[in-house]
């Protein structure tokens, strides 16, 4: 059952799940962002990531590799595939926090970080940090969300959902999703190109006046660049040789495009799935639509607490640094609880994600339901929330802004 089902109107309820009320419920020294700490996070993630690059070298050019049987050749290399592509992903998720502002209070330093780290898994900063905002400005929105193209059977009807009709008709498709997701992602399905601006694609058009479009479009070019530069530069260190930058890059990348896609996939979908519209949307309880996710065998501090902090990062997505949100979750989930609401928080443990998330594709893919029941009992600053205040260049933004006022 939806939140919007379950919350009484008129209750005591609707006012502790008030934006400003969660933030009380929530220590100060959560929102406080260190540069040591969140440096120490993306060090340890590149040692890791280049130890395992160093690791398989090593054992390839030492005597023992060519005494190897092949199957013993081949589990190294997969190991070494699977290591590398998981800690290209943490760096990711540092990267993410550059994109959110939370690796530290300064703007240039988490542009420049965030350019660091995204470029070296060859992913254009900017435009992914103005997608995945506009994301969670309308997370759960069933037209104005970003990276879910949630579909319900109304939305199947429309023309111009082809895409949607398709990953609902083949679930063969929707089981090979997080091999191909994130690349034909950053392609340009379905939200718009992240490596060229195309004044077409939705990405590049919901701009609230033009110069602010233009000055996403040039982000945008430089971001490119970056990405093209580290490109040619891991080829350079691979010695131009095609099947070395294969082994060593590319498939831990495709690895690491596979935790990408299915981590995010799981983050906003379960069994029960809601989303909302212009007349119901509002973002606290949208945001509840979020699944924090135990993965257990310690990924989920590695992954940084991505997988289990997913919630409170949703209501404090500017705010909460990612070494912040186990004290931060454990802080709003005492709060629900004082309140009688600690049913509204979803959570599952989810031991079997790498079997979970091709299951779940394949028995309701990207369909969610349509809440059809107004939720006007929410106080009007659940609707736009403190949180995002920050300037903000998608039409996003302004059409938010009307609706606080």
């Amino acid at each position: 059952m939806c939140l919007v089902e379950q919350v009484k109107t008129g209750s005591v309820a609707s006012k502790a799940l008030d934006l400003n009320q969660l933030r009380k419920c929530i220590p100060e020294e959560c929102f406080k962002k260190s540069i040591l700490r969140s440096s120490w996070y993306m060090f340890f993630d590149y040692a890791m990531w280049f130890g395992s690059v160093f690791a398989l070298i090593t054992l390839k050019s030492s005597s023992l590799w060519e005494t190897m049987p092949q199957w013993q050749q081949i589990l190294a290399t997969v190991i070494y595939w699977q290591v590398s592509g998981f800690f290209m992903w943490c760096i990711f998720v540092v990267g993410h926090d550059c994109g959110h502002g939370t690796f530290s209070d300064y703007e240039w330093l988490n542009d420049i970080i965030g350019h660091i780290t995204h470029g070296s898994i060859l992913v254009p900063y900017w435009p992914w940090q103005l997608s995945h905002r506009r994301h969670h400005m309308h997370h759960n929105h069933i037209d104005n969300d970003y990276s879910h193209p949630w579909y319900t059977p109304d939305k199947l009807e429309k023309p111009d959902e082809d895409l949607a009709r398709l990953m609902d008709k083949y679930p063969f498709v929707r089981f090979f999703f997080p091999f191909v997701g994130w690349p034909l992602y950053l392609y340009g399905m379905p939200d718009g190109s992240h490596l060229f601006p195309f004044k077409n694609q939705r990405l590049w058009k919901e701009f609230p006046d033009p110069s602010s479009a233009q000055i996403e479009y040039n982000k945008c070019i430089i971001s490119a660049v970056v990405v093209v530069i580290n490109f040619y530069a891991a080829l350079h260190l691979c010695g131009h040789d095609w099947s070395t930058f294969l082994t060593f890059y590319v498939v831990p990348w495709l690895v690491f495009s596979w935790w990408l896609v299915s981590v995010t996939y799981l983050q906003h979908h379960d069994h029960d799935t809601v989303v909302y519209d212009d007349d119901n949307w509002k973002f606290v309880t949208a945001a509840f639509e979020t699944v924090d996710r135990k993965y257990g065998y310690g990924l989920d501090t590695f992954s940084h607490h991505i997988t289990d902090g997913h919630v409170v990062h949703h209501l404090f997505f500017t705010k909460i640094p990612h070494y912040n949100l186990p004290t931060a979750t454990n802080s709003l989930k005492a709060y629900l609880k004082e309140h009688n609401l600690e049913r509204i928080y979803k959570f599952e443990e989810t031991y079997d994600f790498m079997f979970r998330v091709h299951s779940y594709l394949v028995k309701f893919g990207l369909s969610a339901t349509r809440a059809t029941r107004s939720d006007s009992h929410y106080q009007s600053s659940a609707v736009k929330p403190a949180d995002i205040n920050a300037s903000d260049v998608s039409k996003a933004k302004t059409k938010d802004t009307k609706k606080s006022k």
